[in-house]
């Protein structure tokens, strides 16, 4: 009941003198402070802990609570926006665009395999990571368009086209136990049938007037993820056992002892509410500064009071994640959003978060799919996963809590989850460290404690880079720095920090981690790429013990052994300073001295800018080059039988003909390099080709919409790679490059000349170079 009436109380504030007032005469003299203000909800942190609401009412009341918060500060935004003078926004504007500089991207990483296959690039043994490719050495998936594609590999080097399967909306990711395959998929709302069940459940015409006419729109109010749960003991006819859709948007799964832990992330998208003053014409036909501010407020309270009556009467249903389930029937049934008063909702005691983080935990020894959820008020996340724990890492505040309140520095809150147990998942502690987490690499857990890097900076804050120190008459903001805590959990459900290594390259950030037994490795990067490493074998006690500067920068860093580093990133610029965002390069790095690291070697893949007798980038110079595997560690893959690294690299230029621009021509390839352990070296290995499945022999080919023109995926079987593409697969062996199958798969429509039904109804065996002419074969 308190809560309740603090509640009222709080929303009764909004509309009673919460607007100051400005004095708009001498305009000339106005500030960057100078706008009508509103009265600010009040910020506090208290403990990143979480707490399992027991009470659908309170729940409904913390999120209508948050809803408003949020709602007011960011109106409050908007009246900065409106009426601080233009050029105070630019110089807030310029400064956040400098500060925002910055790159897009643990046992020893695993590649599940037999002894004679690859898998997924895993960042940690016995945990497999979702991907839209799978193998079992035998058998080969791969979710390519709307279709899931199961192929046979006879023997090595061999690959046939068996089936297809039809996956309602975009298959995004799946996990493979045994004969069972689960795909997440996303699915939008609008793009369903007009007669789908679904539909009428989630899509709602609304209808407004403007300037005398009624216009219609279709309303849903988020995405929906679909886990299909199929069965492929017949290989022959995959068969749906199970469509469960759950509201929001998929972030990844895990695989651990047959068990699926599936997390997605949905906020609310609340139909109603104004984010803007309704301001009438007849203030935009004022000149008076002072009859336009006096029209704002009052538009502005009444925009708060509409927003006010919309948020108290919004109920459960139009705040948390529902979920259905397609019966046998066609129908589908909306399941319950609690079955335990609540109890399944948690989120830390000063979480201000409307969006929830679920947890789907699939037990797939059980055939009656019994499924455990769990649901944390949560912004999106970064997921670890250990065989033991399961690791979140949210901000601990969305940007709009920092707006007109400067005390607080950015933070991540760390939640920590038990998956020991096979089939269930139970949470265990959570605490927080200052700062950014980048990835799912900056954290790691080893022998129960957990490690994270994270970097302090002024994310999405830009109006604190231009503050300045009334002291020292400098800025108040001095640039990101990075730091590596260990926490440990205690018994009552707090992870305490145990270690803390601080002050890492004041001036930069994280761009890429690595924590692999008891060492850790950072690269951080301004103008040049500094490789850290640490020594974390006494979590109370990290420290430094080496550093190496290096041209460009590291995007993802692999360990080969404990004593050598394969990396992947940007190559230098000009005098090594800053980047060549067009060059694609790999390092080969020497820790076996932590004290001081060794570049070994570096090799830049990428080809030239210019063919040889190009006089003119424009007419026929390549553009950049870029690579999945920069940012998509799954993109990578070491063979450690044969030493040979694969990375996709792909880019493309503008053909010219007498006319003008005539189309595209582009470069798909998969970049074989030869990593020589012992003598520290990288060579090249050689290049397979998928270039001429997106070219027109005749040159006229269109730009591709939709999807990647780039090799995506490899698997090494034995003494052969298999390289995957959109519109098709090809098998090479690894000592001669020697295609021995090329196979078109379906999934994929071309966007020139050919009709769309050729890929769907190619023959579904693939084409043995040795058997054709060298000319239809891709090498």
């Amino acid at each position: 009941m308190n809560k309740h009436v603090t509640l009222l109380i709080t929303f009764a504030l909004v509309l009673q003198g919460c607007i100051s007032t400005v004095d708009l005469n001498g305009a000339n003299e106005s500030t960057s402070e100078d706008y009508p203000r509103l009265e600010l909800p009040e910020r506090t942190r208290t403990s990143a802990v979480l707490e399992n609401f027991d009470d659908c009412d309170r729940l409904l009341m913390t999120l209508q609570q948050n809803l408003m918060d949020e709602m007011i500060t960011t109106l409050d935004q908007q009246s900065y926006n409106h009426w601080v003078e233009p050029w105070f926004r630019f110089i807030d504007d310029v400064a956040f665009a400098e500060a925002d500089v910055g790159a897009t991207t643990t046992p020893q990483a695993d590649t599940p395999s037999g002894d004679e296959f690859s898998g997924t690039n895993n960042q940690e043994t016995g945990v497999d990571e979702a991907d839209f490719l799978k193998t079992d050495g035998t058998h080969t998936y791969m979710l390519n368009g709307n279709l899931l594609l199961v192929m046979s590999i006879p023997e090595f080097g061999q690959i046939e086209l068996i089936s297809t399967l039809e996956i309602e909306g975009s298959p995004l990711s799946m996990m493979l136990e045994g004969d069972t395959i689960v795909v997440a998929s996303s699915v939008y709302a609008t793009d369903l049938d007009q007669d789908h069940p679904l539909r009428e459940l989630l899509v709602t015409e609304v209808s407004y007037e403007s300037y005398g006419e009624i216009y219609t729109y279709e309303y849903f109010r988020t995405g929906l993820v679909k886990y299909s749960v199929i069965d492929i003991q017949d290989k022959l006819n995959p068969l749906i056992e199970h469509d469960i859709y759950f509201e929001g948007y998929f972030n990844t799964a895990r695989l651990v002892d047959s068990t699926v832990r599936s997390v997605t992330h949905y906020n609310s998208n609340i139909e109603g509410l104004n984010y803007y003053p309704d301001l009438p014409d007849e203030y935009w036909e004022l000149d008076d500064k002072n009859q336009k501010m006096e029209i704002w407020n009052r538009s502005l309270l009444e925009t708060l009071s509409s927003n006010r009556d919309r948020i108290l009467s919004l109920t459960l249903e139009d705040f948390v994640p529902m979920r259905y389930v397609m019966t046998d029937q066609g129908s589908v049934v909306t399941l319950p959003y609690s079955e335990e008063e609540c109890a399944e909702y948690s989120a830390s005691s000063d979480s201000v978060a409307r969006g929830f983080l679920t947890i789907a935990t699939m037990d797939l020894t059980n055939h009656n799919l019994i499924m455990e959820v769990d649901h944390i008020g949560s912004s999106w996340a970064n997921v670890y996963s250990s065989q033991n724990a399961l690791v979140f890492a949210e901000p601990a505040n969305d940007w709009w809590w920092f707006w007109g309140n400067d005390d607080f520095e950015d933070a991540t809150n760390i939640h920590v989850f038990d998956i020991s147990d096979p089939g269930s998942t139970s949470y265990l502690a959570s605490g927080r460290v200052l700062g950014t987490v980048q990835d799912q690499f900056s954290i790691s857990e080893h022998d129960g404690a957990i490690r994270v890097a994270s970097t302090t900076d002024v994310w999405g804050r830009w109006w604190m880079t231009d503050q300045i120190d009334q002291e020292t008459g400098s800025s108040s903001f001095t640039g990101p720095s990075n730091r590596v805590t260990i926490l440990i959990p205690d018994e009552s459900g707090n992870l305490i920090q145990a270690g803390l290594v601080d002050n890492i390259a004041d001036g930069e950030r994280i761009w890429s981690a690595r924590f692999i037994g008891d060492r850790g490795y950072l690269v951080t990067f301004e103008m040049i790429d500094p490789l850290w490493v640490l020594d974390l074998t006494d979590p109370f006690n990290p420290v430094i013990l080496g550093e190496l500067e290096v041209p460009g920068v590291s995007t993802y860093i692999h360990p080969i052994n404990e004593n050598t580093l394969l990396t992947i990133g940007i190559g230098p610029g000009v005098g090594g300073l800053g980047l060549d965002w067009s060059t694609t390069q790999v390092s080969l790095f020497d820790v076996s001295d932590p004290s001081a690291p060794n570049l070994a070697d570096s090799m830049k893949l990428t080809p030239a800018y210019t063919d040889s007798l190009c006089e003119d980038v424009r007419h026929c110079g390549w553009s950049w080059s870029w690579s999945e595997a920069t940012y998509e560690h799954k993109a990578f893959t070491y063979w450690s039988p044969d030493s040979i690294l694969a990375v996709p690299l792909s880019t493309y230029r503008y053909l010219y003909d007498e006319w003008g621009y005539s189309g595209y021509e582009y470069v798909s390839k998969l970049m074989l390099v030869d990593v020589d352990v012992e003598n520290q070296t990288l060579g090249g290995h050689g290049e397979i080709d998928h270039s001429s499945f997106y070219n027109q022999e005749d040159g006229d080919t269109n730009w591709w919409h939709g999807y990647s023109t780039s090799i995506r995926r490899s698997i090494f079987m034995g003494d052969f790679v298999y390289a995957f593409s959109a519109l098709g697969i090809s098998v090479h062996n690894t000592e001669d490059l020697v295609a021995t199958e090329v196979l078109e798969i379906p999934g994929q429509e071309q966007p020139f000349g050919q009709d769309a039904t050729e890929s769907e109804d190619m023959e579904s065996e693939g084409q043995n170079c040795n058997d054709e002419a060298d000319t239809d074969c891709v090498d």
